[in-house]
């Protein structure tokens, strides 16, 4: 068998989608592909412009409520240290709605101002009053260590000497600037409260053992901020391959979207829930965009044959999925063809030049036959590149592996009821009717 040219294909599938739906169109309305080709890329790229605006207005409204949430948690819970009150915090959203996490907001700011009041109360008539009203102004939603501590100091004084409580103070101070936290983010509450408790601690003792379980606590908290980063990269690869199958996707994605987008903003963990059902849901998507991408193939090969002149034999839409087999001449070729392999688990085409049987008086070797199959392959071998790139083009990058020169190898002989007659076949009945497919 004479293989003259072999070639791995390479679908890239976004521009193999457009172009299937252009020729399928182009061949349908009797318009011309580039014309078609040219209105799809407008619709993509405008589809693109939406979609990448809603990703960014999406992730900004998650990454706010967040800062919202993570501020007025971490100020409820000191003011809580200074009330020395124990109050029920509202419990947080399980899912990403924003409407629902906006509620929670308002619920934390009720509860703040409520706290505020109740401090403000307390320290009214005092000698300090005015000295809490400015820490309490200075600390605003995201105050500094020294601001913070300076506010718990004022509202509880430690009964240890100046000198110890100062000590300690740096100490704090010098232990929590370890944790190299993004400026302006709040510092965790159970953290705070921690640091807190080292410097009010009523003796030594009590302080060094608060001081064991901060520095334990904050080891604990970088490990789960190096999760909660690995985690957020994993939702962001995930929303990154939904945004990419979003042409095989539907409306209950969304819902989808948004808890991968809160796990990014860090408003939502993990979990094994959602692990699974991201998992689940990109690989069902993939399959579709697979056998989708084996269609369109299906599709760009056939026309893109037809385009340039060539007669061919029916493609079955499982070409590209299953493997087989396709034979294509151009008129005046008489019993040459060229047959096309399809090998789909590799994703692999094999061209090469074959010959309808000779008649037992037409001896194969002579040489007049020869000179004919020669030439037959010097033909397919000069219009080969122009196929190539016309293939390219629509999406079918063929990287070759494999190339002989002609009359390298005989001719492979097929008997003629194996082969296509093209003198027989109309064109309606020759043209598949590929443009139905259901490719977006």
């Amino acid at each position: 068998m004479s293989g003259p040219k072999t070639g791995e294909i390479i679908l890239a599938r976004s521009a193999l989608l457009l172009a299937a739906r252009a020729v399928s169109e182009a061949v349908e309305m009797g318009a011309a592909y580039e014309e078609r080709l040219a209105h799809f890329h407008q619709q993509e790229a405008e589809r693109q412009q939406r979609r990448q605006a809603a990703g960014v207005a999406r992730a900004a409204q998650m990454a706010d409520l967040r800062q919202r949430v993570e501020s007025l948690s971490a100020h409820c819970a000191r003011l809580c240290g200074v009330l020395q009150e124990s109050v029920e915090m509202p419990a947080a959203p399980k899912d990403a709605d924003p409407s629902a996490w906006a509620a929670y907001v308002r619920q934390l700011e009720v509860l703040q101002t409520g706290m505020e009041a109740r401090l403000l109360a307390r320290a009214k008539g005092s000698a300090a009053d005015e000295r809490v009203r400015a820490a309490l102004a200075a600390a605003g939603d995201a105050p500094d260590m020294q601001t913070l501590l300076a506010l718990y100091l004022e509202a509880r004084r430690a009964e240890r000497g100046e000198a110890e409580a100062a000590a300690w103070r740096a100490w704090v101070e010098e232990t929590l600037a370890r944790l190299d936290a993004p400026s302006g983010e709040a510092l965790p509450a159970h953290l705070e409260a921690l640091a807190r408790a080292v410097i009010l601690a009523e003796t030594s003792a009590r302080a060094e053992l608060l001081a064991d379980e901060l520095r334990r606590e904050i080891q604990r908290y970088r490990q789960t901020q190096a999760q909660t980063a690995a985690d957020a990269a994993q939702a962001a690869e995930w929303l990154e391959s939904l945004t990419a199958l979003e042409a095989f996707a539907d409306a209950k994605d969304e819902d989808l979207r948004l808890n991968l987008q809160a796990v990014i903003s860090g408003l939502l963990p993990l979990d094994a829930a959602l692990r699974g059902q991201a998992g689940a849901r990109i690989a069902a998507l993939e399959a579709v965009a697979r056998e989708r991408e084996t269609q369109a193939a299906t599709v760009v090969l056939e026309q893109s044959l037809r385009d340039l002149g060539y007669q061919v034999e029916d493609v079955r839409d499982t070409l590209f999925a299953e493997g087989g087999m396709v034979h294509f001449q151009r008129p005046g070729w008489g019993g040459h063809y060229v047959r096309l392999r399809v090998n789909a688990k590799d994703r692999s085409l094999n061209f090469n030049v074959v010959r309808a049987k000779a008649d037992a008086a037409d001896s194969y070797a002579s040489a007049e036959q020869k000179r004919r199959d020669f030439m037959a392959e010097e033909r397919w071998c000069a219009e080969f590149p122009r196929l190539k790139a016309t293939l390219a083009a629509r999406g079918m990058e063929m990287n070759i592996t494999r190339h002989l020169r002609a009359g390298e190898l005989p001719i492979q002989e097929v008997a003629a009821d194996r082969l296509p007659d093209f003198t027989r076949e109309s064109e309606t009945l020759r043209r598949k009717k590929t443009h139905s497919l259901p490719l977006r």
